[in-house]
């Protein structure tokens, strides 16, 4: 986005004065962030910004300063329809380093930011749409102030959707990205498909992931983040969004209320401040729900809070646990706040898997990521026990922690939330009773994968036995008899019934690591989402007792063949694949892509032998 603007400024100041004569030439908007920011560019003349904008109004120029030392200037402008510019000059010691226009409507809603470096070239431009009162997209722009390709959603309206089952959490937070299936899946919703969460930023039903810390044109993300470690340890979990109350923090008392009404067990806080003031509402009207537990984050000023108080972290409340982040061997985390008066739990919250505002994976590190873990965890045991007070409840938590090292904290260090609450889930999985294949004796080469159907997920016993014996005719041409060893029917709950990689290792674990595996889900919360999908040698390194696994979604085209396409990747032990019309490898599985070469079944043979897959 690198435009030099100084041909056009005696262009733009003449459409100022004279107003426009053709819809191709610049909106009002666009024009007067324009020539303001060339004004600007130039020193900005009030007698020259007077004549370009008749009737405008200067307000006084306000230093802006660092310790002693002024290093720039800011301004206001108002224009004769009561639109209006905030506009800076950074110069330290005199030498230009950033210009800003910042240009809002008559409503004082936020329209066009514009950055330029010292050059006076711009380097960043975006736009706000707006959809009556809502802001719709934050747009990317060119240097003409024209939308480019990139279209970010604001506050967009949330589709509908089925209610999630498991136990209610509120995340008050930046909000969530709730266009995200990852997110929406477990959002808690009314009988007619609303969710059940709330802004108490902006006061409407759109809880979006918003935090405009900085400026609104960027926007930090946050709450997305959070919430989807919780779904991701927790995958039988209702979330009710919040956006934090940061304008009126005595929106506390109402946002409390509006999650007690909604049924919340556990409400996840992450975000908190130096200044008690700002916490008192939310402390008394907490204390008085002491059915709810609030699980709130020690920060990250790397400092003792007993000493040097951190709110809410820093509160005494009976139904409130604080935590902390640790590194892998119990100690605070660099950067991370600690006290034994203060905070009760260390957790790893460094390097922790999660999903970010754009849906995409992502590691991230901080006291913030620790509750998650936490509120979790506690979701879990709310889930096997809902009759659980909030006093049992945290008591059970501080049971699982082991002494951590120093004196940093009052309840210990659990090293790995997700494996306590994983042996929970694990033992609430139920294996039916086996059911054998007869084999034909005069097989030569037998390959005899464990069948696996998740229940409730969409698949039929006889429809699995069905599409296994299609799938046998096709890997039959490579002289390989698919014989099942047996099927299995797994109870689960409706958290483990989609692929992900936690329950991939929760279904496994309990299954059994024996031999190849096929596994029925019903759907994948991996994204990009995909219909079936193999784990050999090479991508499970990290987990190998996913080795030799195929997942097949209750979505998936072809059944039979996409089936004969996974197991032909355990057999040859690759998972790449080939542009051969008709070729059973070829990568998008179809109806008339079943045919494997001589090549590829001599490998086959040999591999599956070398990997003690045939008998």
């Amino acid at each position: 986005m690198i435009i030099h603007r100084f041909v056009v400024i005696a262009a733009l100041l003449l459409l100022s004065v004279h107003g426009f004569g053709s819809a191709d030439m610049l909106s009002t908007d666009r024009q007067r962030t324009l020539a303001t920011l060339d004004l600007l560019c130039q020193g900005f003349n009030e007698t020259a910004a007077v004549a370009a904008f008749p009737g405008l109004t200067l307000g006084n120029p306000e230093e802006l300063v660092r310790g002693n030392t002024v290093y720039g200037w800011r301004r206001r402008l108002d224009f004769v329809d009561g639109a209006h510019a905030s506009i800076e000059r950074i110069a330290p010691e005199g030498q230009l380093r950033r210009l800003s226009v910042e240009y809002s409507d008559p409503w004082s809603r936020p329209l066009l930011l514009v950055l330029a470096a010292s050059d006076c070239v711009i380097t960043t431009a975006r736009g706000i749409e707006y959809d009556g009162e809502h802001a719709t997209f934050l747009n990317q722009l060119d240097g003409q102030l024209n939308q480019r390709a990139e279209s970010i959603p604001m506050n967009p309206p949330i589709p509908k959707g089925k209610d999630a089952q498991g136990t209610t959490v509120a995340v008050i937070d930046s909000g969530v990205n709730y266009l995200l299936p990852a997110i929406a899946h477990h959002l808690a919703r009314d009988p007619l498909g609303q969710p059940l969460g709330f802004d108490f930023w902006d006061m409407d039903a759109r809880p979006f992931d918003s935090h405009p810390v900085r400026s609104v044109f960027f926007p930090q993300r946050h709450g997305t983040r959070t919430a989807s470690i919780i779904v991701r340890e927790a995958p039988d979990t209702r979330l009710v969004p919040y956006r934090y109350p940061r304008p009126d923090m005595t929106r506390m008392r109402e946002l409390i209320a509006h999650a007690a009404n909604a049924g919340v067990r556990i409400v996840n806080v992450s975000l908190g401040s130096n200044k008690p003031e700002q916490w008192t509402t939310f402390e008394q009207i907490a204390g008085q729900h002491d059915n709810i537990l609030f699980v709130v984050s020690a920060g990250n000023n790397g400092r003792d809070i007993d000493s040097q108080p951190v709110y809410p972290a820093s509160l005494n409340l009976d139904n409130m646990l604080t935590v902390t982040s640790s590194d892998e061997d119990g100690y605070p985390a660099a950067g991370s706040n600690w006290g034994p008066g203060s905070v009760d739990l260390l957790v790893p919250g460094e390097h922790i898997p999660a999903i970010g505002f754009a849906g995409t994976p992502l590691d991230v590190s901080g006291s913030s990521y620790a509750v998650a873990r936490v509120t979790a965890l506690a979701s879990r045991i709310l889930l096997d026990s809902p009759h659980l007070s909030v006093s049992a409840l945290r008591k059970t938590i501080l049971s699982m922690a082991q002494p951590a090292p120093g004196s940093f904290v009052s309840g210990g260090w659990i090293s790995e939330p997700a494996d306590l609450a994983r042996e929970r889930d694990t033992q609430s999985l139920q294996v039916s009773a086996t059911t054998d294949w007869q084999h034909d004796a005069s097989a030569s080469a037998r390959f005899q994968p464990t069948l696996v159907m998740i229940n409730d997920s969409g698949w039929d016993g006889n429809e699995i036995l069905q599409l296994v014996q299609r799938s046998a005719d096709i890997i039959r041409q490579c002289g390989i008899d698919l014989l099942p060893a047996k099927m299995l029917e797994v109870s689960a709950p409706d958290g483990v019934r989609d692929f992900s990689r936690s329950n991939a290792k929760l279904l496994t674990d309990k299954v059994g690591s024996q031999g190849p595996r096929v596994f029925f889900v019903r759907d994948t919360l991996d994204r990009p989402a995909f219909e079936a999908v193999t784990f050999g040698t090479a991508n499970s390194k990290s987990n190998p007792a996913l080795r030799f696994t195929v997942w097949i979604t209750a979505a998936t085209r072809d059944p039979h063949i996409a089936l004969a396409h996974e197991l032909a990747h355990v057999l040859l032990d690759d998972g790449s694949h080939t542009q051969s019309p008709g070729n059973l490898m070829h990568s998008d599985t179809s109806s008339g892509s079943v045919e494997l070469s001589a090549k590829q079944c001599t490998k086959m043979r040999h591999m599956a032998r070398l990997n003690d897959l045939l008998d």
